[in-house]
């Protein structure tokens, strides 16, 4: 008798495998890779905040499995989580099979993303069109070619011009004889401004659109845009999938210059990401991909390199320089977007190497270049993007900010999702809080703007001096001693969903002081600089700028020489600058005007900055 035996199941037995629960996701171990590396190729999306360089202690994993020990940097971290088992998943690798638990605190949680815009008015210019067209059969007893027979047609539309140059490539004259007797010579011709023919479809009526995209380092916002309305269609947004390698810019142009090819992998993430989201909102829209004809694209100017694939390596280190400023114009079909073959992908122009194309689309959505008081324009987010604007002059920097406005670097601080406290109300007297959540329920953390809130309530209850840190005059119930010094305790363990108390640090106290104190002294020495000594109004886009509130942002001084009622969001500023630039062409050439005419000031060799800061670390209103 001969027997057959198969080796499949025990090549099964012995393959290393890691897998990610309670997510079920299983990849293979080839004990190189550190587990967030691995979480990333299973699909499993983890809090990274330092991308991976083990500082941030947000990617705590329980392994289960013969893990390698743990790094001497990374016990400091983590502090009393190292007793219940707890890891650094970009610091610990694994040795042939394990499970790996990751906590609801380390997940990468959809953020509540701000994705309306400011509104605006202007002239619909758009630099793609759409025209029906009755293209007449030939004349047996006039030979005309199908192509000048359509051009004729063409030219005779609004503004028409009979010896108009229209350049027709071939990709758009293959298969014209099939249109053009498909619908009785019925077709929707798609052109662009500068004389290009970039479809010709049979019948009328068909889709001419735009896509604007707001490339944020957290989070991406699509608007689908009916070009031939200017009315958006559909928004769609979501998180940056590049968050998973870096929360902050800084990490992900290390990753870059650290690791070859990091740089493909980090814009192909942005490049996927922005697909998927057109294909949702085409098809919320009932129409197709293969209609977008014109693209426009705004995102800091690291966020714009690695998009393009440009190196950004330049940007890390003084003086900061960009490989490209001024608007570029790219056939979408290069970087990879599922739109039409012929449409185009437009970059707005950068200003300086931390004053992205987002800055500028700002500028633009709030007229920076038409008031007539001074007005301060702030992005808030890592980095803090400032443009102050007169009558005379547009004046703008960035200031690192740092992540804690985004909830990073804060032991219990995340991103402004469901189960984050976003605001705060503390009682005279025993400073017991009352806590607002997103979503409602248990607190998992806190959020921007719940920290802001806390703070302020807190100065304003005494608990916090002026020059930074806990009062230890408030010790009691709710001020207590911690691992990291004096700690404001928000909810106990058995009232928050993260099973453990949930707390504000001397040290998360101290990262605040100081991302506030980088708005502060960019915004003094820029009016300094152009003789302003009171702001009229602060305009502050962006989802933690339109969520903050401005008495708590004034009581805690971080902004110098305005009433809390001059201070206000203004939404997706960045945004609604991309949907301007996309249904205007006129605006489009502003934007261009905008990032030439605009002063940036660097902050970092100021000579005034240091004092600057310094005075901005105060609490005191």
């Amino acid at each position: 008798m001969r027997i057959r035996i198969s080796t499949r199941g025990a090549r099964l037995m012995t393959e290393k495998t890691i897998v990610f629960q309670p997510m079920g996701r299983r990849v293979l171990n080839d004990e190189h890779s550190s587990l967030l590396e691995l979480a990333d190729r299973a699909g499993v999306r983890i809090e990274s905040a330092c991308g991976g360089k083990g500082q941030c202690g947000k990617c705590k994993l329980q392994v289960w499995g013969p893990a390698s020990l743990m790094l001497a940097e990374e016990l400091d971290i983590q502090g009393p989580d190292c007793a219940a088992g707890y890891c650094l998943a970009c610091q610990t690798r694994v040795k042939g099979s394990a499970t790996v638990l990751v906590p609801e605190t380390s997940r990468l949680h959809r953020q509540e993303i701000l994705t309306t815009g400011h509104e605006f008015h202007m002239d619909f210019s758009p630099d793609v069109m759409s025209f029906d067209l009755e293209v007449p059969t030939a004349d047996p007893n006039y030979t005309v070619a199908d192509r000048e027979r359509l051009l004729t047609q063409l030219s005779r539309g609004p503004g028409g011009d009979p010896q108009f140059p229209w350049q027709t490539p071939l990709a758009v004259l293959q298969g014209l004889e099939e249109k053009l007797v498909r619908d009785s010579g019925r077709v929707s011709v798609v052109v662009g401004s500068d004389a290009r023919v970039m479809d010709i479809s049979p019948g009328w009526g068909k889709d001419c659109l735009g896509l604007a995209v707001d490339l944020g380092t957290t989070t991406i916002v699509v608007y689908l845009v009916d070009l031939k309305t200017g009315r958006v269609l559909s928004t769609r947004a979501d998180m940056n999938p590049q968050v998973s390698q870096g929360e902050d810019v800084i990490s992900r142009i290390s990753l870059c210059q650290d690791h070859p090819g990091q740089l493909g992998r980090l814009g192909g993430y942005a490049r996927q990401c922005i697909n998927d989201l057109a294909r949702e909102a085409c098809g919320e829209a009932g129409t197709a991909m293969d209609r977008i004809f014109d693209c426009v694209v705004v995102g800091n100017t690291a966020m714009h390199h690695i998009f393009l694939g440009l190196n950004p390596a330049n940007l890390g280190r003084a003086p900061y320089t960009p490989v490209a400023s001024a608007g570029l114009e790219v056939p979408a079909h290069e970087l990879g977007l599922a739109v039409a073959p012929r449409a185009r992908v437009n970059m707005l122009p950068i200003k300086a190497g931390f004053v992205g194309a987002d800055t500028v689309a700002v500028a633009l959505a709030l007229d920076a270049d038409q008031v007539t008081e001074p007005t301060l324009m702030v992005d808030l987010g890592t980095n803090g993007e400032i443009i102050l604007a007169t009558k005379d002059e547009i004046l703008c920097c960035s200031t690192a900010a740092g992540p804690a406005f985004e909830g990073g670097h804060i032991r219990c601080g995340m991103r402004a999702a469901a189960g984050a406290v976003d605001s705060v109300r503390v009682s005279e007297g025993d400073l017991s809080p009352t806590l607002s959540v997103i979503g409602g329920g248990p607190p998992l953390g806190i959020c921007g703007s719940g920290l802001v809130s806390l703070v302020s309530e807190l100065i304003k209850n005494r608990a916090i001096v002026s020059a930074g840190g806990f009062d230890r005059a408030y010790l009691g119930p709710h001020i207590r001693k911690g691992s990291d010094g004096l700690e404001y305790v928000l909810a106990a363990a058995e009232r928050a969903s993260a099973g453990r108390d949930l707390v504000l640090t001397h040290r998360d106290l101290s990262h605040l002081q100081l991302a506030k104190a980088a708005i502060h002294a960019g915004t003094s020495l820029m009016m300094a600089e152009m003789g302003v000594t009171r702001l009229s109004r602060v305009l502050l886009a962006g989802a933690f700028g339109n969520y903050l509130d401005p008495i708590a942002a004034c009581n805690m001084n971080m902004f110098p020489g305005v009433d809390p009622e001059n201070v206000s969001g203004v939404g997706n500023a960045a945004g609604a600058g991309a949907i301007m630039a996309l249904i205007s062409r006129p605006q489009r050439d502003r934007a261009q005007y905008l990032a030439q005419h605009m002063r940036y000031m660097e902050l970092a060799g100021h000579p005034g900055f240091k004092n600057a800061f310094v005075d901005g670390m105060t609490f005191a209103p």
